[in-house]
């Protein structure tokens, strides 16, 4: 008997990933969920994903990951995303996970934070997801913090892209800033473990990152290291910037799951730079 997965956000860049990995699955039958006009076979068009189908399992991934855009529209946004919540609840999938983030530990840490880190909201997008992650946990469902995804078809706004789209080039590399200390996880990495998660019965908070935390300027390295271009000129446009951390302790879905990331940051630039070329 096969369990039918809702897919919110089918179209995104974790959410068309999953669904490559769960069509190979002759357990599940999928119902690929996008607002975009620009699909239609093979894939429920909602204006809202409130209305997307019942089935048996839910993964909601259709939230915007932009934080600079979702912080600009205020709290109408965590009206809204909270009013799609609990909509979806209401429709009594027996297994719900939802996508969070690891911004809801803030920046302000040493070492990687664990899932009883404490957490607030401080800006909208965090606030956002504190809100929807409260419903859903409350429900018995499965909130999933993941930490920077990194793969093809990333956002282009994100600082690896920021990198990249300055190559080929010979002229000084410029970044915004080369502090911040941050969590790298390939994107199969992440996908895989989305997949540990469904096929277990578990409720309650997970981090999904790499365990490990990288500085701004040695994610630039990796890439020059990779490019020959070790000798490039670095120029960051914020000299005396305040300090950031961001980083995910795994060690829980390790243990519950036995997933782990197999790619280290160098074998997933390596082969993002691979596909651009």
């Amino acid at each position: 008997m096969t369990s039918s997965v809702v897919i919110t956000g089918s179209t995104g860049f974790i959410g068309s990933a999953l669904c490559k990995k769960l069509k190979e699955r002759k357990e599940y039958s999928i119902v690929k969920v996008t607002r975009s006009k620009k699909h239609k076979s093979d894939y429920c068009q909602v204006s809202n994903y409130k209305n997307s189908p019942s089935g048996d399992i839910l993964i909601h991934l259709g939230e915007n990951s932009d934080r600079a855009i979702v912080n600009k529209l205020g709290d109408s946004y965590v009206d809204n995303s909270i009013d799609v919540i609990e909509s979806l609840l209401e429709k009594k999938y027996e297994k719900i996970i939802y996508s969070s983030s690891s911004v809801v530990y803030g920046f302000k840490g040493n070492n990687p934070y664990g899932e009883n880190k404490k957490i607030h909201g401080h800006d909208i997008y965090s606030k956002a997801k504190l809100e929807n992650e409260k419903r859903v946990l409350l429900s018995g469902g499965v909130v999933v913090r993941f930490s920077n995804v990194i793969g093809n078809g990333m956002s282009k706004n994100n600082v690896l892209s920021d990198i990249l789209k300055q190559f080929p080039g010979n002229g000084p590399l410029n970044i915004n800033n080369l502090k911040p200390i941050q969590d790298f996880i390939f994107l199969d990495d992440a996908v895989e473990a989305l997949l540990c998660l469904i096929e277990k019965d578990l409720s309650g908070v997970f981090n999904i990152g790499s365990g490990v935390a990288t500085s701004i300027n040695s994610l630039i390295n990796e890439v020059l290291n990779l490019k020959n271009q070790k000798d490039r000129e670095i120029i960051s446009a914020l000299i005396n910037s305040n300090y950031s951390y961001n980083a995910l302790n795994i060690q829980h879905i390790k243990n519950v799951t036995g997933w782990h990331p197999k790619h280290t940051l160098t074998q997933s630039i390596k082969k993002i730079i691979n596909n651009h070329e």
